[in-house]
């Protein structure tokens, strides 16, 4: 028998042939249709058919299987685009922030159904099992600020590891945009909200209660605030498996319970036990640190708790400032400082300053002295200068400097190691660092900022899931200091050449709200952490500032990688310099591009710090030029010809196509960097710290670019030596235009000199 004779299913279009119901006939036949797709078995093998191109439609694979060669089955829709459903997701959560903008606070799960998480499409179980987290309202997504330096990889990785091979295919990249509220949104496809972090209920073991929770407390300290001993525990920590065997055994507590229930007729309860009754059978004595009732422990001893704080407060306020030096220095912080920085509010904290709070919490006072020192810069009462300064002249350079060691005394004398940090140490951390940056020990602010980052992580700042789903005065607070951290790591890191100590994916935290100070508590409560339409926010900057900083961090990965062989764990290498130089520029103008108006150089406002933020803003976008190209600077060809032995540059080497437009690309960033100084300082700039780093960056490359002319003068000098034409005039005037710009930048260190004293290392 012919090995088709046990066809049973056919195509619908050939049960009318005119063979009748001869099902042999009906396959043979000789006037079949023509079909256009593979047939059930090639499609079901994902093979080549050729059954199409066949006379009787019968591919050659279902003849040498001795299969039924069949076109049953329907082809299966592929279903909407997904660019079409990202467009639907991000259009329902910009409805969703404008409807809780309009009413605040009123759920309508009753009349919506249950939040729609992005991307769920793509995950089988319903929406009703969807993790607490997921529905929090998204502020923004801080990986997409640089949207082109990510790619498709099917790994969540942040875009410092998401590295196009091929930029020119990737995706269409829009620049993320701000609401009314200041909360960023990004049109981008949002790939790291399917990796959700952690269970929210899931952050923290206090050895007493299990797992519980992890909320962000205020900035009181340990003895005031939450447990001490809350600490923030991720997916990898062995608590999460331990956790895992109280749960089973509960549960099975629980069932055993429920049949012994059924059995007997008694209703038995099947809830969950609290965490007190379930850690009901732990020995408090070793799993909850002693407490100082009548001897004191080691553990407080080491932490400096057992310092008496009366006392050791006593000694802090009498490094005081009077009353109105320190009114003075206050004003001068938030006017040059924290109109750069957005760490604190400003209403918050004069309010905590005239309720005397630095009286009763000794880090509220270590806070109080960041502040006073800082002020000190922009003082010009010598009494913020130190109190046995002798000389008959006052160095201005030591401005502030007293209240600066009162800061690093307390640090000594409250370790906070063992205890979590509260959110106004974590503050000071950052605020040291600023003041480090115009010493000469400027480096030692990065190992304060890493200190930083590690104690925020220890109590969870950098993780979404901590954070309440509305905004809150402390977690805005948390939200800035730890964002601060990270920019300070960033910029840091790139002064110092050393890699940053926080990669992107390692936090999933929104970007602050731009909402300024005053609007953050009304008296109409519905009103809380809105902006006023049409008027610009001073968080903006510190937001386009977080985001130019990713592009700097980015290539500190990339180009800067002491070993690119290394790079990704081993899984895939770096691209080419020529991709990753083309990936950074496509990003920075994207940055360019999203800076409001108000942001934009030269500005058209009065206002000093709109002018200050727009000036840092720029310079380090032009920074940002800087860093991608000089390491493609071809030194060896600058040198005089003939000259041998000297050392250049080991990054220069590189050979690379980009060495011919990388001096003149850091020369025009250079320049441009001269005109905004120029014209900065005549307004007055806030940022005197970058300023100095720009000053000296920018001088060194006009530097380089004089020996450069000078190298092209005498080559070209030694060629035409038999004609009578004069070469110096041809550079003449570029060797002229660049000994200006070094003279505004000279001019610039000058300024900044009396009061820093890192400018006199430059000059």
């Amino acid at each position: 028998m012919n090995s088709h004779s046990g066809l049973k299913t056919l195509h619908p279009s050939l049960q009318s042939s005119k063979h009748g119901d001869d099902p042999y006939k009906r396959s043979f036949g000789t006037k079949i249709s023509n079909r256009t797709r593979a047939c059930d078995f090639c499609r079901s093998r994902k093979t080549r058919c050729d059954g199409p191109r066949k006379v009787d439609n019968i591919c050659t694979n279902c003849l040498q299987n001795k299969k039924a060669c069949t076109y049953v089955e329907a082809s299966t829709p592929r279903g909407p685009p997904k660019s079409y459903i990202t467009g639907l997701e991000d259009k329902l959560e910009k409805m969703e922030i404008l409807l809780q903008r309009l009413r605040p606070g009123q759920d309508f799960s009753a009349e919506l159904g249950p939040p729609v998480v992005r991307d769920s499409w793509k995950d089988p179980k319903p929406s009703s099992e969807i993790s607490p987290s997921a529905s929090r309202l998204r502020v923004s997504s801080p990986s997409k600020l640089a949207p082109h330096l990510d790619s498709n990889i099917s790994i969540p990785l942040s875009s410092h590891l998401k590295i196009h091979t091929n930029p020119s295919t990737s995706s269409k990249m829009l620049p993320y945009h701000r609401t009314r509220q200041g909360s960023a949104t990004n049109s981008t496809d949002s790939s790291s909200s399917q990796y959700d972090s952690s269970d929210a209920d899931e952050l923290v073991d206090n050895f007493e209660k299990g797992m519980q929770r992890l909320t962000l407390h205020s900035g009181h300290s340990q003895l005031q605030g939450a447990g001490p001993y809350d600490r923030f525990h991720g997916q990898s920590s062995y608590i999460k498996l331990v956790d895992a065997t109280r749960k089973l055994r509960q549960a099975h507590i629980m069932a055993q319970k429920e049949e012994l229930g059924h059995s007997s007729g008694s209703n038995t309860s099947t809830t969950s036990p609290s965490p007190e009754i379930s850690n009901a059978l732990r020995r408090l004595e070793f799993w909850r640190a002693p407490k100082a009732s009548g001897w004191i422990s080691w553990e407080l001893v080491y932490e400096g708790l057992h310092v008496d704080s009366p006392k050791l407060l006593d000694s802090v306020l009498e490094q005081f400032p009077e009353p109105d030096l320190a009114e003075e220095l206050i004003e001068h912080y938030f006017l040059h400082v924290n109109s750069l920085l957005s760490l604190l509010n400003r209403q918050i904290f004069l309010r905590q300053w005239r309720e005397r709070l630095h009286n009763k919490d000794i880090w509220f006072s270590a806070l109080s002295m960041c502040i006073f020192a800082l002020g000190s810069r922009w003082s010009n009462d010598p009494r913020v200068i130190p109190r046995d300064h002798t000389k008959s002249r006052l160095d201005w350079t030591k401005a502030g400097w007293d209240y600066f060691n009162v800061v690093i005394s307390i640090h000594r004398a409250r370790r906070s190691l063992l205890c979590t940090a509260t959110l106004f140490e974590v503050q000071t951390f950052s605020l040291v660092a600023w003041y480090l940056r115009g010493t000469p020990d400027y480096a030692v602010g990065g190992t304060m900022v890493t200190v930083g980052i590690r104690k925020a992580q220890d109590v969870g700042a950098h993780r979404k899931a901590v954070y309440e789903r509305f905004p809150t005065v402390d977690e805005e607070l948390w939200k800035r200091a730890f964002w601060l951290l990270v920019i300070l790591d960033r910029t840091g890191s790139a002064s110092l050449g050393r890699p940053c100590s926080l990669g992107e994916e390692d936090y999933d935290l929104d970007l602050p709200l731009e909402v300024d100070d005053e609007f953050w508590a009304t008296e109409d409560p519905t009103l809380a952490f809105q902006q006023p339409s049409g008027l610009p926010s001073r968080v903006t900057a510190f937001n386009a500032w977080i985001g130019i900083t990713q592009i700097v961090g980015f290539a500190l990965r990339t180009l800067y990688a002491l070993d690119p062989k290394k790079f990704f764990l081993g899984r895939r290498t770096l691209p080419e310099p020529e991709i990753l130089v083309k990936q950074l520029n496509i990003a920075l103008d994207e940055w360019f591009n999203s800076l409001p108006e108000f942001l934009q150089w030269p500005v058209t406002t009065d206002d000093l710090i709109f002018s200050n933020q727009s000036a840092s803003l720029h310079l380090s976008y032009h920074f940002a030029y800087i860093l991608i190209y000089r390491t493609f600077i071809p030194f060896s060809q600058i040198l005089p010809p003939g000259i041998r032995g000297v050392r250049i540059p080991r990054s220069s080497q590189k050979p690379s196509a980009l060495s011919t437009p990388a001096l003149p690309i850091c020369v025009n960033a250079a320049k441009s960097c001269a005109r905004i100084i120029q014209e900065q300082m005549l307004r007055g700039f806030s940022n005197v710290a970058f300023l100095i780093t720009m000053c000296n960056v920018c001088t060194a490359v006009l530097i380089v670019h004089l020996w450069d002319l000078k190298a092209k003068e005498i080559s070209e000098r030694s060629i035409r030596i038999s004609t009578t034409e004069d070469v110096k005039p041809q550079y003449a005037l570029a060797i002229q235009s660049a000994k200006d710009d070094i003279e505004i930048f000279l001019n610039a260190l000058e300024w900044a000199k009396p009061h820093y004293s890192s400018v006199a290392q430059i000059l």
